[in-house]
């Protein structure tokens, strides 16, 4: 980026020095005491159920579980209108409607849903021909899914029932496919092989309103335990979205890993060399900009993907001044509301930026960034990825750490800096950032009070020996009704 801020950078950054402070910062323990989830689903009766299927569960790998409608309020589901609309359609015409995933998952932990994935035993075309606003596509392995589509309404994920995938079937516990020649099924239990983790393998059946869980789903959301739906070992070395896909549930409800899973997580390290770019960026956005960032590094750090993710930080990574800066950075934003991606890998790259602008002082903000960009792992390139355009975190980082200079000097007293500063689109964003280095670092604390309510250069006039005059003075004009002040010319600019 070349602009005037960045221009006067370039000055500020020869009369002020660039400093990463290690603060002390309380860290708190990986493994925590799960968030047990109570409330009116897991009633007595219900709970029961949950223990003794969980029981049948463990012995043979899967048990089917049934709580019918009538043991739980009805409204405790409340689906949006064009996605009743699309169940309905499917229903009147013959098909099943499973309402599955994250829909079924926060809804028994009271959480209202905003937009619903359904399981169908309709294929593709029928689903077409049902939903003429339902579009088609290749999800994965010329596997196809649709989207029923509303205007600029939320869209309906709407997917048949997956048949046990070749390379699962038979294996650990898992049944043999009844359908080995075709990637769909209209087994439920075989569609749960699809799933990553018991509490997202639960089904709403929409036309009765029982939930349907296989895999003691529900007595791992009661106990806040991550646990994959079937073997951790076979499951986190042929798919390494576990590994960032764990730490994001585990963060966002403050559960625990399963000890299998944990095992696994650990024994695996290397299949994280299969994340691809999409999957590396989407699902480390969606665990950092979701308002648990600090847990989610945490987590990441723990099972060491931060080595993985995170290549153009080896030389910081796991040590105490690093973690206690990134993990207070991270929780001032959690504290504060949710942060967006950027604003946090701001703070994680920013101890290096620090460092090696300190070391190049001829070098572009840019130009720093660039060379960090390059020495990450190809998974976190900030690019044009399928799941989404994440190629604004550059600029972004850019400007954030752009203006942390101008705003961390002496010369932030002049008229220019202050209207080029504040006339930068992400101003606000540099202002929260700053702040949170000011809560872990005092000597930073003037710097963001100025810029909380930056004045013009005339704030350089109150010095404390002139506003020492001025205090004196004014006792004298509330006691005799005026006084004379002079301010001497050699005492301002």
């Amino acid at each position: 980026m070349e602009s005037k801020v960045l221009n006067l950078w370039m000055v500020a950054i020869l009369l002020c020095g660039l400093s990463f402070t290690a603060v002390s910062c309380h860290n708190d323990e990986t493994v925590e005491t799960p968030q047990l989830i109570t409330g009116e689903f897991f009633s007595t009766a219900v709970n029961r159920l949950i223990d003794e299927n969980y029981a049948e569960v463990q012995q043979n790998g899967y048990a089917k579980l049934v709580i019918p409608a009538t043991m739980y309020r009805q409204n405790l589901f409340s689906f949006p209108p064009n996605a009743v609309s699309d169940m309905e359609a499917t229903v009147k015409a013959g098909y099943k409607v499973y309402v599955n995933g994250g829909t079924v998952r926060d809804g028994i932990m009271g959480k209202e849903a905003h937009d619903v994935d359904f399981t169908t035993d309709a294929d593709i075309m029928k689903i077409k021909e049902i939903l003429p606003h339902a579009e088609a596509f290749n999800a994965f392995r010329d596997i196809w899914v649709a989207k029923a589509y509303h205007g600029d309404e939320l869209e309906t994920d709407i997917a048949p029932m997956f048949s046990i995938f070749p390379e699962l079937s038979g294996k650990a516990d898992i049944p043999v496919t009844n359908s080995p020649n075709s990637p769909y099924c209209t087994d439920l239990l075989e569609d749960t092989y699809s799933r990553d983790f018991t509490f997202n393998a639960m089904y709403y059946d929409y036309a009765t309103g029982d939930i349907i869980d296989y895999h003691g789903g529900l007595h791992d959301l009661r106990e806040g335990i991550v646990r994959t739906v079937y073997d951790a070992d076979l499951s986190v070395s042929t798919d390494a979205r576990k590994f960032l896909r764990s730490a994001r549930f585990a963060a966002k409800y403050n559960f625990k890993m399963d000890s299998k899973l944990d095992k696994a997580m650990k024994d695996h390290w290397d299949v994280l060399s299969q994340l691809d770019v999409n999957n590396g960026v989407y699902q480390t956005a969606s665990g950092l900009d979701g308002g648990f960032a600090k847990r989610f590094f945490e987590l990441l750090d723990y099972y060491k993907v931060t080595d993985f993710l995170y290549n153009s930080m080896k030389q910081y990574l796991h040590t105490t001044a690093y973690n206690d800066f990134v993990l207070g950075m991270l929780d001032v934003f959690d504290k504060e509301g949710k942060a967006d991606m950027a604003l946090c890998y701001a703070a994680i790259f920013w101890p290096r930026f620090a460092a090696d602008a300190a070391a190049n002082e001829q070098m572009t903000v840019g130009e720093l960034l660039a060379a960090i960009d390059r020495d990450n792992a190809a998974c976190l390139r900030f690019e044009n990825v399928s799941y989404g355009d994440y190629s604004y975190a550059l600029p972004f980082i850019e400007d954030v750490w752009t203006l942390q200079q101008l705003m961390t000097c002496e010369t932030y007293k002049n008229d220019g800096i202050v209207s080029q500063v504040k006339a930068n689109e992400h101003y606000a964003e540099a202002l929260r950032f700053l702040k949170a280095r000011a809560s872990l670092d005092s000597t930073l604390e003037p710097y963001a009070e100025f810029w909380e309510n930056p004045l013009s250069a005339s704030a350089s006039f109150y010095s404390p020996e002139v506003n020492k005059m001025i205090d004196d003075n004014y006792e004298l004009v509330k006691r005799d009704g005026y006084a004379e002040l002079v301010i001497p010319a050699t005492m301002y600019d």
